[in-house]
């Protein structure tokens, strides 16, 4: 099982990152992350959860501050938009964002190319800062990346 989620959270680091560049517009995203174990993370103020089933069991998670989500909605939305609903459409593209990077890159995983099945749940948003602790769940993985001074907390765990 490491194996495997150490190959999705390698594949979808790579994907958020091209995503952030090429999709976003976002380039000053760092090209370097590393995949590790961890015995907790702190989740930041906007965070989407997407379970997945099947021969693939866990969750990914996508965490960013409420100034990083505000950033990425305004790459979403074209012409002059108030705060305000700007502020409404930050969880949504936090979860757009995962859902997408995350579909993207799940037909190149080798246990689906193998012929595996896998299910995924529509996105879950947390809108709090919360810690998850290894104690309560048997394997939690994360991967940061680094986009100015903001940093976008991948993660998965069982």
């Amino acid at each position: 099982m490491v194996n495997i989620i150490n190959e999705i959270l390698t594949k979808l680091s790579i994907r958020t990152i091209d995503y952030f560049k090429n999709d976003l517009d976002m380039s000053e995203i760092n090209n370097s992350f590393v995949v590790k174990s961890v015995d907790s993370i702190n989740y930041l103020e906007i965070t989407s959860m997407i379970s997945l089933s099947k021969d693939i069991k866990g969750t990914i998670a996508m965490s960013v501050s409420s100034a990083l989500a505000k950033e990425m909605v305004s790459k979403f939305i074209y012409g002059d938009v108030s705060n305000e609903i700007i502020e409404q459409l930050t969880n949504e593209t936090v979860s757009e964002v995962l859902n997408v990077t995350l579909g993207n890159i799940l037909q190149d995983i080798d246990i689906i190319k193998n012929g595996g099945k896998v299910e995924i749940s529509t996105p879950l948003i947390k809108i709090f800062k919360t810690t998850l602790q290894n104690d309560s769940y048997s394997l939690l993985f994360s991967s940061n990346l680094k986009y100015k001074n903001e940093i976008i907390k991948l993660s998965y765990f069982i």
